[in-house]
């Protein structure tokens, strides 16, 4: 468990509080309680901007996965929002996918990931 000083902590605190304040505005956008205009179209950067900082300050390869994750998905937000290159989420679910298929494949292609063990799981001797 992370002590309440770790930089994942403080990280975590950080990206929630973020989260939960945008959620917040485009809940009362939808409600039409502000007005946010063509701005609702861009939320997707919020994800992209989240993984390229979990990214960049990753220690471990399972960490830049997450990174990755995080940016392929805001990408594919971005892109289903915009309906950029003709695409939109009724069309461009089988992106989505891909993504896990990438996912997946990273994962295995890890040497790595094959060493560690779940939490609190300890092998015999």
């Amino acid at each position: 468990m992370d002590s309440f000083d770790s930089p994942r902590f403080r990280g975590s605190l950080v990206a929630g509080t973020i989260l939960l304040a945008v959620g917040f505005i485009f809940l009362l956008n939808n409600f039409d309680f502000i007005y946010l205009g063509p701005v609702t179209h861009f939320w997707p950067l919020i994800i992209i901007a989240i993984g390229i900082t979990k990214f960049f300050t990753a220690d471990h390869p399972a960490e830049y996965r997450k990174g990755a994750w995080w940016v392929m998905m805001g990408c594919w937000f971005l892109i289903s929002t915009l309906h950029l290159f003709g695409f939109s989420f009724q069309n461009s679910w089988p992106i989505l996918l891909i993504v896990l298929g990438i996912n997946s494949l990273w994962r295995a292609l890890d040497p790595q990931s094959a060493c560690r063990h779940p939490k609190g799981y300890h092998y015999a001797n």
